[in-house]
């Protein structure tokens, strides 16, 4: 948290997502952008305590940076901040109240989950460690028998420095690779137990009403936004929510009620009654134009 600079609005707020956003595609954190909110006022110039509407919103911070330099890289991920705070209220209320109703079975599943990527992962590094291990042993041979060849005076004392500081560097880089990786293996068992610190958590908060500061930080280890796809008409963006100890859970979600079922049936007509219309607006102005231009050819002849 304090590594990531936080901007504060003209209200004095930080948004506590910063930081926690990360593009699907580069895998570069995302850059929060507001407009607006702004405070009235009056027509003697005191404030009003009211504000103008603010725009918060979240883009890739490598698509952004190339727009600056008028380069093409990613593309926007845009997406606005209020949906991804109703979808993390959503999944972290859906997911403590499956804890609380059926904690076993959950146990049960973030732990076949959680054995099935170790297993994965630990073969790949397993290769990955003896192949370095290796190595090491390879430049322990290389260096005795350059101070062999330099004693012997079969290679020269530049050559020999030269190499001996090659193979030095090269073996402290692997021996700290070696370290990291063992402390991985190390770290399985733990993580093994993450799940009994994730029902801890569950179990402190009662309250799911409404999304706090504190609840996002205890409870969200990243959010990686994907890009919208309209090629249905309807503009569907993929957003996966990792939980602390937990990652990525696929957890039953609660059945949209008969008025929110109705509700997304009326935005949906909305927006298709939208883009018809945005639709219409651009070829009557087209047609506009092009008579305008047409009218105005004429003229000069």
């Amino acid at each position: 948290m304090r590594e990531t600079k936080h901007r504060p609005t003209k209200k004095g707020d930080i948004n506590p997502l910063t930081g926690l956003v990360y593009c699907a595609d580069c895998g570069a954190k995302m850059f929060n952008h507001r407009t607006g909110g702004y405070e009235k006022r009056d027509k003697d110039g005191n404030p009003t305590g009211k504000y103008t509407n603010a725009q918060d919103n979240y883009t890739c911070s490598t698509y952004s940076k190339a727009k600056s330099k008028f380069e093409n890289r990613c593309t926007q991920h845009h997406v606005r901040t209020d949906v991804i705070r109703d979808l993390l209220l959503e999944v972290i209320k859906a997911t403590s109240t499956y804890v609380m109703e059926h904690e076993s079975e959950f146990i049960e599943k973030v732990r076949s989950a959680t054995e099935l990527q170790q297993e994965s992962e630990a073969k790949a590094l397993k290769k990955r460690l003896s192949r370095e291990q290796k190595r090491i042993k390879e430049l322990n041979t290389l260096i005795k028998k350059i101070y062999e060849d330099n004693v012997n005076g079969k290679l020269s004392d530049k050559r020999f420095e030269m190499l001996l500081a090659d193979y030095e560097t090269e073996q402290n880089e692997l021996e700290l690779s070696v370290d990291a990786l063992e402390k991985t293996f190390n770290d399985y068992q733990e993580n093994a137990d993450n799940v009994d610190k994730f029902i801890e958590l569950v179990h402190r908060y009662t309250d799911f009403t409404e999304l706090t500061t504190p609840m996002i930080h205890e409870f969200v280890d990243k959010i990686v936004v994907h890009e919208a796809d309209k090629s249905t008409g309807d503009r569907i963006q993929q957003i996966d929510i990792y939980l602390k100890y937990v990652g990525k859970l696929d957890v039953p979600m609660p059945e949209l009620t008969p008025e929110q079922i109705k509700e997304e049936d009326r935005k949906r007509r909305k927006r298709a009654w939208n883009r018809t219309y945005m639709r219409r607006k651009y070829e009557r102005e087209k047609a506009e134009r092009e008579a305008k231009e047409k009218g105005l050819s004429e003229a000069v002849r």
